[in-house]
């Protein structure tokens, strides 16, 4: 009896190390249009995040970005022989970014030789991969047909849309840039000639590259006035053709993030990987409002509270380690993509063209059980990352960009999230550190907040995932796993075959030879 039951087991392990039965996560399964949405979403995040010693990084990514958008540009199908009014912007992009390569080459000066920003340097591949796409299938795309043809102006309008985000970014990290400098020099002493023209802090360097990248933005935001949200309006969405995808896209995730957190602290990684888990809360909610509406769920109190306070806790937490990611500092390409990947399969099953979709409509979606069922899932695993997550807030060797921890130290002394000094004001980080732009070791109250920011976030997702365990069965969703059940089930001679994939039962997503990329109108989508 205990021989059968070890052969029931070698026959689960068969079909788990198959390489035909285990899920292909390598390669990057979005449609295009899901791309240029993540262009968008990335952008966004960069604009929000930048600071002034990004400017040198942005400035030098610029103009590789640019050449990639206009790369996706040309390979769209739909382009008319000659020059084509609805092309010249783009065109016009492209040879003013071509002069500020051209300018930057060889520069000594400001900002002079040195690394690219690896957040634009990450939209810039994912343009070439759309634009590869494309390559690829375009030829397939009815172009004629009205809709095809709306779909891909929406499609231009995404990638004017990134430019123009990016171009203001690059510009509001020169204003910051400036600024800092003034401030530098007021601190030291030293007298400052202010700028007349755009801002009061586009002095030199930085001034003549404000006026160069206020030119691109300019130019990028013709393109879109007045016609951004008609433009989207029209955007073609792809349809939930693989029910297990969401499911397939957390395993990948819990997978990536979990690794990336075994080796070196990296706080770019900690810093996707938080925000990450704000966002599956955030989906989330919209995720169990919907199966509620749709009687997959039985309405519960506690549980969107729950994943709304572990969603804030994630966001708060978020934030305290950006301000330790240094400027340039590189992402896993493996945890970048997975990231990319929830994104995109979540979008797929809340939104509807640029709005967030009605609890009424996503419950009619094909999949909702089996997105729900994982969702809650990766709500109940968020409790141990949280924990993860935490141990690194006790590393002794954390350091930061020394002009952040200088204002995060402040701020958290002034607000009562750290103990106050015994000696009253304090110096926290060096002026010459600020100055040289160094790394230093974080300061007191800004290691006593993180901890207690990670205490919080873990505490706030440890009662989330209470939350999500208790609805995942009542819901109808057993907490433990089909094939597990059906093995302690099993008979002597029984021939046990466990479920092919961790959607219940649901079969396993395409190996990479198998991956179907057909969107509803040709490729694009």
């Amino acid at each position: 009896m205990t021989t059968d039951l070890r052969l029931a087991y070698a026959d689960i392990d068969e079909e788990l190390f198959d390489v035909d039965q285990i899920p292909m996560t390598s390669h990057d399964v979005r449609s295009v249009g899901e791309m240029l949405f993540d262009v968008d979403y990335l952008a966004r995040q960069l604009l929000m995040d930048v600071a002034g010693d990004d400017a040198d990084t942005l400035l030098r990514s610029w103009p590789t970005m640019v050449a990639a958008a206009e790369d996706l540009w040309a390979s769209l199908p739909d382009r008319r022989p000659g020059i084509d009014e609805r092309d010249r912007p783009i065109t016009s992009l492209s040879a003013q970014a071509s002069t500020i390569e051209s300018s930057l080459s060889g520069r000594k000066a400001w900002p002079g030789p040195g690394p690219t920003n690896p957040r634009v340097d990450q939209i810039t591949q994912t343009l070439l991969t759309a634009a590869a796409l494309v390559r690829r299938y375009g030829a397939e795309i009815p172009h004629e047909q009205t809709e095809a043809h709306r779909d891909l102006e929406a499609a231009r309008t995404r990638i004017m849309h990134g430019l123009y985000l990016t171009a203001h970014a690059v510009n509001v990290a020169l204003h910051d840039n400036g600024r800092d400098r003034v401030n530098d020099a007021r601190d030291s002493g030293r007298r400052v000639q202010l700028a007349q023209h755009h801002s009061p802090y586009a002095i030199a360097p930085t001034g003549v590259w404000v006026d160069r990248m206020s030119v691109c933005e300019n130019t990028a935001r013709s393109y879109l006035t007045d016609q951004f949200a008609q433009a989207l309006a029209s955007e073609a969405i792809r349809p939930v053709d693989d029910p297990g995808r969401l499911a397939q896209a957390l395993a990948n995730w819990d997978i990536q993030s979990h690794r990336a957190l075994a080796r070196h602290i990296e706080p770019a990684n900690i810093l996707l990987i938080t925000r990450t888990q704000g966002l599956i809360a955030g989906a989330s909610m919209v995720l169990v409002d919907a199966a509620a509406t749709a009687g997959i769920l039985e309405p519960a109190d506690r549980l969107v509270p729950a994943i709304a306070e572990a969603g804030r806790s994630w966001s708060n937490l978020a934030s305290r380690w950006g301000d330790l990611a240094p400027p340039g500092a590189r992402l896993e390409e493996p945890l970048a993509r997975a990231a990319a990947e929830v994104r995109a399969a979540y979008r797929q099953m809340t939104h509807d063209t640029t709005t967030l979709a009605t609890p009424q409509v996503i419950a009619t979606r094909p999949g909702l059980p089996q997105a729900t069922m994982a969702t809650l899932r990766a709500i109940e695993a968020g409790s141990e990352l949280a924990h993860v997550v935490a141990e690194k807030a006790d590393a002794p060797n954390l350091t930061g960009p020394a002009r952040a921890m200088s204002r995060r130290a402040h701020n958290d002394a002034e607000a009562g999230l750290a103990t106050p000094p015994t000696e009253g004001d304090v110096v926290w980080v060096s002026p010459a550190d600020i100055l040289a732009r160094r790394a230093v070791t974080v300061p007191r109250p800004v290691r006593e907040a993180l901890r207690s920011a990670s205490t919080a976030t873990a505490s706030a997702a440890s009662a989330a995932a209470a939350s999500a365990i208790l609805a995942h069965t009542n819901g109808g969703g057993s907490p433990r796993p089909v094939w597990l059940s059906a093995a302690d089930n099993a008979q002597p001679g029984d021939h046990f075959t466990p479920a092919s994939s961790p959607d219940r039962g649901m079969p396993c997503r395409k190996s990479a030879a198998g991956i179907d990329r057909s969107p509803p109108v040709g490729p694009l989508r």
